[in-house]
């Protein structure tokens, strides 16, 4: 299950390319016929045959004039044209490699930030600190080709005007790791 694994930075994320090509038989009466080209941005598979992806952004940027970003994460098929099974369900776990808290690249100091359940006016946050824990259940509507649920990522006001001590131009980072940790659906198998 770790290639289902996405990295969010609030900061940094590698993306991975999904690209769809079948083939298609052209008859004497016509004698041309088209080819469907498909890019699904910062993507991973979460299923075996590779019809089903989670999209998260490549990244979240906050600054003092930014302190707070909505994001999405989405599930969704690889080919637009084709729907989720009316059945599908898919539950997706985050951990923060350093526990909930933005650090320098020396790893020396450290700064809390939050990460909300839905959008900005959420007062639902997720502790980050213990490990993996769930994000949020994902389940298709019937003839949908995607599901989306909201984040927010925060940094408090006090948080900021320690942040703002700092050398100009520091980056404090840290990195959340979207997975999969069931899914079910017809047709559908889960990558190991």
């Amino acid at each position: 299950m770790n290639k289902n694994v996405k990295r969010l930075g609030v900061f940094a994320l590698a993306g991975v390319l999904g690209l769809g090509v079948a083939s298609t038989t052209i008859s004497a009466a016509e004698p041309s016929k088209d080819t469907d080209v498909f890019y699904t941005t910062s993507s991973t598979n979460i299923d075996a045959d590779g019809k089903v992806v989670m999209v998260v952004p490549a990244a979240v940027s906050l600054t003092k004039e930014n302190k707070t970003q909505e994001f999405a994460v989405t599930i969704q098929t690889a080919d637009e044209t084709e729907h989720l099974p009316n059945n599908f369900k898919a539950t997706v776990n985050v951990e923060s490699k350093n526990k909930g808290m933005l650090k320098d690249k020396g790893m020396t100091k450290s700064f809390a930030y939050k990460l909300l359940k839905g959008e900005a006016s959420s007062k639902e946050e997720i502790t980050l600190a213990n490990g993996a824990v769930k994000f949020n259940d994902f389940t298709a509507l019937p003839d949908s080709s995607s599901v989306e649920q909201k984040a927010t990522i925060k940094v408090e006001d006090e948080v900021v005007k320690k942040l703002e001590n700092e050398k100009p131009g520091s980056r404090f980072t840290d990195t959340l790791t979207f997975k999969v940790t069931s899914l079910s659906g017809d047709g559908l198998t889960q990558v190991k």
